[in-house]
């Protein structure tokens, strides 16, 4: 993976970034990643800032899950729902997957499970973008919401890109104020057996 390193003096101005990166698949601790080829665009900001920069991830530690779960932590406040990672993945082998087998059973503010990433190192009030793919069996599927740092951010359900046959892109913007951004993902079901699943969790620079 290629990290960006970035020279500031006391003042950065109209600093323009453009990466291409090819991510090889590995697992290496509480960090893995499928191969995977991005482009970060064009950032331009002005600042006051320390010669120091805070060193930058560019991904989600194990963002497609192809080293299981960890060093995700999954909350599963509803018995009638259960977790697993597997196939199918969206390009790859595993997913994270919640089933919802109705009727349920002590949801946490409509919540029935949460998945919860490793903290992701940012660089702060500069704008970053959340790339992930979602799958929906049916409908009636219920939705995912998108929590930054445990604010509310973006939702998404079955009838915004269809359900059923392919995992569908959802982009998210996103400009964070701290040094770190913790991702969460909240499934609320409706009333429906169901199956929904995530995969290909990114976050880098818009």
């Amino acid at each position: 993976m290629a990290f960006l390193h970035l020279n500031f003096s006391l003042k950065l101005f109209a600093t323009t970034i453009f990466l291409a990166f090819t991510v090889e698949a590995a697992c290496n601790g509480d960090r893995c990643y499928r191969a995977e080829t991005s482009t970060l665009s064009t950032v331009t900001t002005t600042a006051i800032i320390s010669s120091s920069t805070p060193a930058q991830d560019y991904f989600v530690p194990n963002g497609d899950f192809e080293c299981g779960l960890t060093p995700w932590v999954v909350e599963i406040p509803d018995a009638a729902a259960s977790y697993f990672v597997g196939g199918p993945g969206h390009t790859s082998s595993n997913s994270f997957q919640v089933r919802f087998t109705p009727p349920t059973r002590g949801k946490e503010l409509g919540v029935s499970a949460r998945v919860i990433s490793a903290p992701v190192r940012v660089v702060p009030n500069v704008p970053y973008q959340l790339t992930f793919w979602t799958y929906f069996d049916n409908q009636y599927a219920g939705f995912i919401g998108v929590k930054f740092n445990d604010v509310a951010w973006y939702t998404i359900d079955a009838t915004d890109h269809g359900w059923g046959g392919d995992f569908t892109l959802n982009t998210v913007n996103y400009t964070p104020t701290s040094e770190t951004v913790t991702v969460k993902f909240e499934y609320l079901f409706g009333s429906i057996a169901s199956l929904d699943r995530i995969d290909g969790v990114t976050f880098a620079p818009a």
